[in-house]
């Protein structure tokens, strides 16, 4: 929709109005000097002092505009006190540049400016409401502009204040835009795109007396923007409530100082084709960033600026949450059905509680983002975390402390993001398959990498040419618990206690991913490499340094690698182990099967190239091989 369609909206009503055959005594209407298709409210009687009731006089300004087709109502400067809902029609244009609309409702819930089709049959078309003021004498009732059974509507310029619900409510419109609006101080959300599936889409007190709902009749929202509006103060900027539909933009609005959640998606909707884009949310110690629960198909929440939340930064659950059978049946199954088009990518989160980012039941990217002080300060939780969201503020769930969270996903790639100074996990994994963790860079944090089989398995994660540089005290660089065929490539681990961690993994490869140990404190880290109750591990080219131990196998089977260094404990627990690595002379300790073997690295005439073991056991029985001859050449 384009934004100039508000003064289109002006021309057409007007000429239809010049066109239709009416009087010039019925034009006159619009009081005295008005051109014809002007409205003005104080001709049928509106005072605008804030205190008599203005309602019947708008609305007979309102009406008078829909008996010609269309035109244009005017409210000069001024408070227009009115107690029912205010009803509009067709190609109109409400100018209310200085006027604030004063409800005074019968019911909390009742809101104050709602086209005349909110009971279904034809629907209003082509309306313009401008520069409105909208507030209430009790801030505990009211609500602003409601947007039901209506398209080609545009609400630009208009104010909310004191009111109990929203400046801007949309509930099953199409080709809707709302832009350069202004709300603070609101309880609920600021502007908000409900459906007419359920009673309660619009709550209504019309003239005629009594209170109704808009007509439920399943209709969606289609084509709907919200696009560089300010809400300040208010419980949530922009909230998805039970709505659905598609073709949603929210961008470039400024959400400031958010209670609960800046940009909330409830569990109910379902949308398709939704950018969130732009924005930036700010909050305080009780809020979250960007929550998106929900069903949603293609969406891309990118380049926001989400700070200063108690809470998590940006959380999208496009596949749904909570639902029944949300979870697969058993430890060993995957989840059938992911949401397809996701992308978070190029925002900036700064100063969360939570997560920086959280993704669930999902496909896509999360890339180029920039993270930092996630629980930091006042907001950090003690204990080891792993990214699980167990934690609740305000009654809504929120993670342990990470920056990137991808759970029970498939084929989700995680990349060229950046995180400074996390309190917990850097980049977490829970259950899920096919997740590449690439090329991201990860400064101070407890645990670099984690991916764990909780709740469901985790399958297929790739773990490659990540940067992970730790901070006095930073637990683990990269950790694999659970799970099968991963993969790691091509990680820089820092100052970290222990540099690798396979717990209880199946075929497992990893390679030219060095690790090296210790702190300011110049002591050493506790070990480079433990590998404990893998499977079917095959490794080389790794290099562990500054670490009292380079690399600690127990109770592993079917093992393979090549080692850099001689510095191995192969636990009395391992079977099936076949190493190859450096060293003067053949182990005295350690657990080695037959076929293992020790690189001699000083060579001499006459002495062995290295040894082999020839028979299992601790250490086993060790002969050499290829004598070098003392001929010289």
């Amino acid at each position: 929709m384009r934004d100039d369609e508000g003064d289109d909206a002006d021309e057409s009503t007007a000429a239809t109005s010049e066109g239709s055959g009416r009087t010039p005594e019925r034009d006159r209407d619009g009081g005295p000097g008005a051109r014809p298709g002007t409205v003005h409210v104080d001709a049928f009687g509106a005072v605008g002092d804030g205190d008599a009731d203005d309602g019947p006089a708008l609305q007979a300004a309102l009406d008078a505009a829909a008996d010609r087709g269309g035109g244009t109502v005017t409210l000069p400067p001024g408070t227009y006190r009115h107690e029912r809902s205010l009803l509009y029609g067709s190609n109109l244009v409400v100018d209310g540049h200085g006027a604030t609309l004063l409800f005074d409702p019968p019911d909390p819930d009742a809101t104050a400016l709602v086209p005349r089709s909110y009971g279904g049959g034809e629907r209003v078309r082509q309306v313009v409401v401008d520069g409105l003021t909208l507030g209430s004498v009790d801030p505990a009732k009211g609500n602003g502009i409601g947007v039901a059974h209506a398209e080609d509507v545009t609400v630009r310029g208009c104010r909310g204040e004191n009111l109990r619900w929203h400046l801007v409510d949309v509930a099953g419109g199409k080709d809707v835009l709302v832009r350069n609006c202004y709300a603070v101080g609101l309880r609920s959300a600021a502007y908000q795109a409900d459906n007419l599936t359920e009673r309660g889409g619009l709550v209504v007190a019309p003239p005629g007396g009594g209170v109704e709902n808009a007509a439920v009749d399943g209709s969606a929202n289609e084509n709907v923007a919200i696009v560089n509006n300010v809400a300040e103060d208010c419980a949530r900027g922009v909230h998805l409530h039970r709505s659905g539909g598609h073709d949603l933009s929210v961008d470039g609005n400024k959400i400031r100082r958010c209670t609960d959640v800046g940009i909330l998606g409830d569990d109910g909707t379902d949308w398709h084709d939704v950018r969130i884009t732009g924005n930036i949310v700010e909050g305080t110690e009780t809020s979250t960033g960007i929550r998106l629960d929900g069903r949603y198909r293609n969406i891309s929440v990118e380049n926001n600026t989400v700070r200063n939340h108690g809470g998590d930064g940006i959380t999208v659950h496009p596949g749904g949450h909570g639902a029944a059978g949300d979870v697969s049946d058993g430890p060993d199954e995957f989840e059938e059905a992911v949401a397809e088009g996701v992308s978070v990518s190029d925002n900036t989160i700064e100063c969360v509680g939570g997560a920086g980012i959280a993704l669930r039941r999902a496909s896509g990217e999360v890339a180029d983002n920039y993270v930092y002080d996630v629980g930091i300060g006042g907001s950090r939780r003690d204990g080891s975390t792993e990214g699980r969201e167990d934690g609740s503020l305000r009654g809504r769930p929120i993670h342990e402390p990470s920056g990137v969270v991808v759970e029970r996903g498939d084929g989700v790639t995680v990349t060229d993001n950046v995180c400074r100074a996390v309190a917990g996990v850097g980049f977490v994994v829970r259950g899920g398959r096919n997740v590449a963790v690439t090329a991201n860079e990860l400064f101070d944090f407890e645990v670099g990498v984690l991916a764990v089989s909780d709740p469901t398995p985790t399958a297929r994660v790739r773990v490659a040419a990540n940067t992970l540089e730790g901070r006095e005290g930073s637990q683990c660089g990269i950790r694999l618990r659970g799970g099968f065929d991963h993969r790691l490539d091509g990680n820089d681990c820092r100052r970290v206690d222990r540099g690798v961690e396979l717990l209880g993994v199946r075929r497992v490869f990893f390679r030219d991913t060095d690790v090296v140990g210790g702190g300011d404190d110049g002591d050493d880290g506790e070990v480079g490499y433990l590998l404990d109750g893998c499977e079917e591990l095959r490794f080389r080219d790794n290099d562990a340094d500054g670490f009292a131990r380079s690399t600690v196998l127990t109770g592993s089977t079917d093992i393979e690698g090549q080692l850099p260094h001689a510095d191995v404990r192969v636990g009395s627990d391992c079977a099936d182990v076949t190493l190859t690595f450096p060293g003067r002379a053949p182990p005295t300790e350690g657990r080695f099967d037959v076929g293992c073997r020790v690189r001699n690295v000083e060579p001499s005439p006459g002495g062995a190239m290295g040894w082999v073991c020839v028979d299992g056991g601790d250490p086993g029985t060790w002969h050499p091989f290829g004598r070098i001859d003392h001929d010289s050449v």
